[in-house]
């Protein structure tokens, strides 16, 4: 049996599909956003230890999806992707099982400017301390995610705004790119104890991404921008009674100033057929023309 926590997200939701040949039990908070996948549900919080037994009992493999950057909850990331996390690892430890496939963040690391790389750091290190076998899947950013950010922005404003100067090349990878490793890694005794990172074909300018979907709509190229000096200023004013808005502030400057290509594709040299897909083909396949 292989437990699926956060398997109704983005890339949990295409995680669960992918392993349609085995048996998959899915941990959610919410029955109804679980409705739709062909899957055994159980309810439960990876915040509140008391709920995780029942999900893992006669688990083999735990797959942890979860991340709370751009949830409601007010701990935000330190609540759900470490402590969380941690609390998973306890009970999947205390369940019997062999392995832990963890999610994590291209750039995770101690001394990371963005605060939820230094937590998926320290996720990652509460995995390979637990004794279980753990893989490390550290992704790029979704495509998705942004097509989704992006389009609901021109479905309701016929505009998009961003953060910064939107120029910066950014690696994107497509989550069902993601969940094909994840799929392949659970049938792969070879990769139970690695960390693999894993990006897509194209590095792309959130400016040009908004372009591009702009003109799938039919509009023209109406981008607004939201100054550095404003989101400085919001990161730092809103930090100590709003931390989530100071979060995603401080997210937004990241992605605009430092490095968010991909050095080095690890997993696909390791796993040589795992599918490739670009922006171009998931654009496409959303937004027919």
């Amino acid at each position: 049996m292989i437990l699926v926590a956060g398997g109704t997200g983005t890339l949990g939701t295409r995680v669960v599909r992918a392993l349609s040949d085995v048996p998959v039990r899915v941990l959610t908070r919410s029955s109804d956003r679980a409705s739709h996948l062909s899957a055994e549900i159980v309810v439960g919080d990876v915040r509140e230890p008391a709920t995780l037994p029942p999900a893992l009992h006669g688990v083999t493999t735990v797959i942890s999806a979860v991340q709370g950057f751009a949830g409601t909850d007010p701990g935000g990331a330190i609540a759900v992707d470490l402590r969380g996390n941690s609390n998973l690892l306890r009970a999947a430890v205390t369940a019997g099982a062999q392995r832990f496939i963890l999610i994590s963040a291209v750039g995770a690391a101690p001394d990371s400017v963005l605060d939820l790389r230094r937590v998926k750091h320290q996720a990652e290190q509460a995995a390979l301390r637990s004794g279980l076998e753990t893989l490390v899947i550290r992704p790029t950013v979704y495509l998705e995610t942004w097509l989704g950010i992006l389009s609901s922005m021109i479905e309701t404003k016929r505009a998009v705004t961003l953060f910064g100067r939107g120029a910066n090349p950014i690696n994107f990878v497509s989550a069902d790119d993601v969940a094909a490793l994840v799929d392949h890694a659970t049938r792969a005794p070879e990769l139970a104890v690695a960390t693999l990172e894993i990006g897509g074909p194209d590095n792309v300018t959130l400016q040009e991404l908004a372009c591009t979907l702009l003109a799938r709509h039919g509009l023209p190229e109406k981008i607004n921008h939201v100054p550095l000096p404003v989101l400085r200023a919001v990161a730092t004013l809103t930090r100590p009674f709003k931390p989530s808005v100071a979060a995603l502030a401080r997210f937004g400057i990241t992605m605009d100033v430092t490095d968010m290509t991909l050095a080095e594709d690890t997993a696909r040299a390791r796993v040589p057929g795992l599918p490739l897909t670009s922006v171009a083909d998931v654009v496409a396949q959303r937004y027919p023309r």
